[in-house]
């Protein structure tokens, strides 16, 4: 069917277009134009109808011109050109003018003209301050990163803030350098006060205006913490290298953010690691093996991004796969790792049978998997007893993890085992092996991490999620260390996984329309509760995979935790000076909101690495075997 008579309309549109049928005065606040493809009439009407929405139109835009035009500064006023008050004038008496003479046809000429002038001036109007705003809250997002990194930089370099002996050498022509700046700022904030009173501006405004100053005067003060470290990177040989590190994370950081609209976006940053050790001078202390392993398992994750989101199409043999390859793997690690190991010790006997277990698990869940998928594509009733068996693997997953001991890769196996065993129950295409991918990735940064470190006579199955006292075994240092350039490249690393755990197989529009195959292993009639509660533990669990690595990562290198998240923050809030001007306020209410929750989540994602990382640290830190030992060990000092 030829679709040629079909003429779209704005849903503004529909306004003008009903009160000019219903011959009614058309809405003051409208922004429609009427369509006179749309109206059987003369055209004598049709040219009135055009022009009564052309007056109601150029009236509210001069309305709104006088409202910024009589409050605004003459200096620094930015009149619409286009239709400014004299050409307003003039317009106005022309048409009356076409009016009375009833020349129609030009009458409908000018006024569409009029009407695209008048929409095109309100828009300006509309958006007068939003350029300045833009400027002003993107100078408050860099005064907040400035004031972040002085915290770093105080740590790093350990300045005294209250050092009298060095503020003193701190003078400009005899004027102190501290007493200078508060003058400077003191100026700046009276003068923004100024230009917000005499114009008249909401009260939000004086915010706006008064943030970015105090925010950069909070940050530039002590003035001589900045001094010190400039003096210390002058001295740097390696200042190069440096800005290089500098002018990556700020690109990796802009490609993140671009990731949220273009998943593709995310093979930059991972291309960005896969060359790392081979461009820096860490690769001469990791072996060879490692390094193309490494690299792979960066270029095997950045395919995902080019993939499809996971949505309806199903593959359940890409999901028993995944399950299959990760078998192969626990049967490797079992055989290379804790065989050689089960004469020293009885807890890596417990732990080979423990392992064992979890493959056992593992098996049943895949079996279950591909019975309930064949069953729901051949239309054949979904087992109940298979159900069941998924909710106790399920629950079982959460549970088997804490009774591993707290050694570092014996723990970080068994929790990877079990989320990706709970995962598979719930996936449906290739999200499986992005899982399985991301897990090894994660397993080589931590590897590299622990070479990194050139520990003698210390192995990696000898470090473990232990307290300060048993760190002290392991020949690691308890006391807090400053942070340095490497701790930067890991809190890169990590918030690069933090994104990529979700929009590696995903995006908001694909967990706010899941697909109900999803849950077959657990559910088949509608709880929506329940399938929600499955739907976000299947969302969480690649960030759970993401905390613990990261948490095995900071015990290797004792990095401060603290100063790891304000490192975070300033790579989100790079983050969210891009995304703040793909913000919409035009479009579809989809584009709309879209651009909306990117720029909240970029807002709010410390937050949620905070709350992950508690989780993590609970998953690591937390073992049954000893909570029962101390548990016996109280009862009996009481008995």
């Amino acid at each position: 069917m030829s679709l040629d008579h079909r003429l779209d309309l704005n849903q503004a549109d529909l306004a003008p277009l009903m009160s000019t049928i219903l011959s009614i005065p058309v809405p003051v606040n409208s922004i429609g134009e009427v369509r006179i493809e749309l109206l059987n009439m003369t055209l004598s009407n049709k040219a009135l109808a055009v022009y009564s929405n052309s007056r109601q139109l150029a009236a509210q835009y001069n309305k709104k011109r006088l409202d910024i035009e009589t409050d605004a500064i003459s200096y620094i006023y930015q009149p619409y050109n286009p239709l400014t008050r004299d050409k307003y004038d003039e317009i106005i008496s022309f048409t009356e003018k076409l009016v009375l003479e009833e020349n129609f046809e030009q009458l409908i000429l000018f006024s569409e003209e009029i009407i695209r002038l008048s929409l095109a001036g309100l828009r300006y109007y509309h958006n007068y301050y939003q350029g300045p705003l833009l400027i002003l809250v993107t100078l408050s997002f860099m005064g907040w990163i400035a004031y972040l990194l002085k915290i770093v930089l105080t740590q790093k370099i350990n300045v005294d803030p209250g050092s009298p002996n060095f503020k003193r050498t701190l003078r400009f022509y005899g004027v102190p350098v501290t007493e200078l700046l508060n003058i400077i700022f003191s100026i700046l904030c009276f003068t923004s006060f100024c230009i917000v009173c005499v114009q008249n501006l909401p009260m939000q405004y004086y915010v706006y205006f008064l943030m970015p100053i105090l925010l950069w005067w909070y940050a530039l003060s002590p003035l001589h913490v900045w001094i010190k470290a400039i003096r210390k990177l002058k001295e740097n040989k390696s200042t190069y290298t440096l800005f290089v590190e500098i002018i990556s994370y700020i690109v990796g950081s802009f490609a993140m953010g671009l990731s949220f609209t273009y998943r593709w976006m995310l093979s930059i940053p991972l291309l960005g690691m896969a060359v790392w050790p081979f461009m820096s001078s860490s690769g001469k202390h990791l072996n060879k093996k490692l390094l193309p392993a490494w690299s792979c398992g960066c270029l095997a994750l950045s395919i995902f991004s080019f993939m499809p989101v996971v949505g309806k199409n199903v593959y359940i043999e890409l999901v028993v796969i995944a399950g299959l390859f990760w078998l192969a793997m626990i049967a490797i690690y079992t055989k290379s790792v804790l065989l050689n190991k089960r004469k020293d010790k009885d807890e890596y006997r417990r732990e080979i049978i423990l392992n064992i277990i979890q493959m056992v698990l593992l098996i049943i869940s895949l079996q279950n998997i591909y019975v309930q998928s064949k069953r729901f594509d051949n239309g054949t009733p979904v087992s109940t007893w298979y159900q069941i068996i998924a909710w106790f693997i399920a629950v079982l997953c959460f549970i088997i993890p804490v009774t591993f001991s707290r050694r570092l890769i014996c723990r970080l196996f068994a929790l990877n085992t079990s989320i990706l065993n709970f995962y598979l129950l719930l996936s449906v295409s290739h999200e499986g092996l992005f899982m399985v991918a991301l897990i090894l990735n994660i397993m080589s940064w931590i590897y590299i991490e622990f070479k990194l470190l050139r520990l003698k006579n210390v192995k990696i199955i000898e470090c473990s999620f232990e307290s300060e006292q048993d760190d002290k075994k392991g020949g690691f240092p308890v006391i807090e260390r400053s942070i340095n350039n490497e701790d930067f490249r890991r809190a890169f690393f990590f918030i690069l996984y933090i994104i990529l755990a979700f929009f590696g197989t995903g995006n908001i529009a694909s967990l706010n329309s899941f697909e109900v195959r999803w849950v077959t292993c657990f559910i088949t009639s509608f709880h929506p509760f329940v399938i929600t509660t499955l739907i976000l533990l299947k969302t969480l669990a690649p960030f759970l995979v993401v905390a613990c690595g990261f948490r095995a990562v900071q015990c290797l290198t004792k990095a401060p935790v603290g100063y790891l998240n304000i490192v975070v923050l300033m790579y989100s809030n790079i983050m969210g000076i891009h995304l703040l001007y793909k913000v919409k306020n035009t479009g579809s209410w989809l584009e709309i909101g879209t651009s909306i929750s990117h720029y909240v989540i970029v807002q709010v994602i410390t937050l949620f690495i905070v709350l992950i990382n508690q989780i993590a640290r609970l998953m690591t830190d937390f073992s049954s075997y000893s909570f029962v030992k101390r548990l016996l060990k109280t009862r009996k000092k009481y008995e």
